[in-house]
């Protein structure tokens, strides 16, 4: 699927930890390149965690010792930003609705009055909670493009021990032309009042695979966005892995290269 030219894109990132802590270094080197070869494009990254570093995140997440007691999303965008020499805007307060996080766009809405470009609009989210995941499903579902018509891709990365999926949902004003992971996957919007906190630290010692998951999601997550940023193309829909086995499926890709309707089909491409 070929997007239609852009000169400005947003980037909201909501989470930095296991997935999103690895991401951050990937896209910051993307816009450094940018950056230097596509200059015509200008792109604003904000990324997002109300958390703190805290000693058990250092088995799993892309943090140090030095980090510890710091905000996730401070972190991350003083390290990467700096060192790639890209500004990344850091936001460490907690988000509880849809417009909350709309406004992390840094766009001004249609007052009828001044003119705007268009915007391509990208949602990532890298968390671990289906109340954040909800927060950003209704986003999608309402968006109104801040009245000028900008467009949404909401790509969202998630994962277990060892097996996860992206899903990247598109949508204009007007229509969905890609449904987000809540409508392909719904249970990703319940939320388990009972379920118990993990313990990362011992779950990271027992189960070190799964630190492998969290830098594939993010990789994954990144190579969507890279294809978007460098060529306005979308070429998945949903994408499952494995971290243990290197086995990759797609759903999807065929149909999206064709312009047609998509059908939840195995592609059957396999890494290992």
């Amino acid at each position: 699927m070929i997007l239609d030219d852009i000169n400005m894109i947003s980037i909201v990132q909501v989470g930095c930890g296991g997935t999103g802590g690895y991401l951050v270094p990937k896209v910051a080197r993307l816009l450094m390149t940018l950056a230097s070869f596509k200059k015509e494009v200008r792109v604003i990254y904000t990324i997002n965690d109300f958390d703190f570093v805290e000693e058990k995140n250092l088995y799993r997440q892309n943090f140090i010792q030095g980090d510890l007691g710091k905000n996730k999303a401070d972190v991350c965008a003083l390290r990467y930003g700096s060192h790639f020499e890209v500004n990344i805007i850091s936001c460490s307060e907690k988000k509880e609705n849809s417009d909350q996080l709309k406004n992390l766009f840094s766009l001004r809405a249609n007052d009828g009055m001044c003119w705007s470009p268009k915007v391509l609009c990208i949602l990532i989210g890298a968390v671990d909670n289906n109340k954040a995941r909800k927060v950003m499903h209704d986003l999608f579902h309402n968006w109104n493009g801040f009245g000028y018509g900008h467009s949404l891709v909401y790509i969202d990365g998630g994962n277990g021990k060892f097996t996860g999926q992206v899903v990247t949902g598109y949508r204009t004003p007007k229509e969905i032309i890609l449904p987000p992971v809540g409508d392909v996957f719904p249970e990703a919007l319940i939320e388990d009042e009972q379920e118990q906190p993990q313990n990362c630290a011992l779950n990271a010692l027992q189960n070190p695979q799964n630190i492998g998951a969290n830098d594939m999601a993010a990789t994954l997550i990144f190579s969507i966005v890279n294809v978007l940023l460098t060529d306005n193309e979308i070429n998945s829909h949903i994408i499952n892995f494995d971290g243990k086995t290197q086995e990759i499926s797609t759903r999807g890709n065929k149909e999206i290269a064709e312009g047609g309707e998509l059908n939840a089909i195995d592609s059957g491409l396999c890494l290992r």
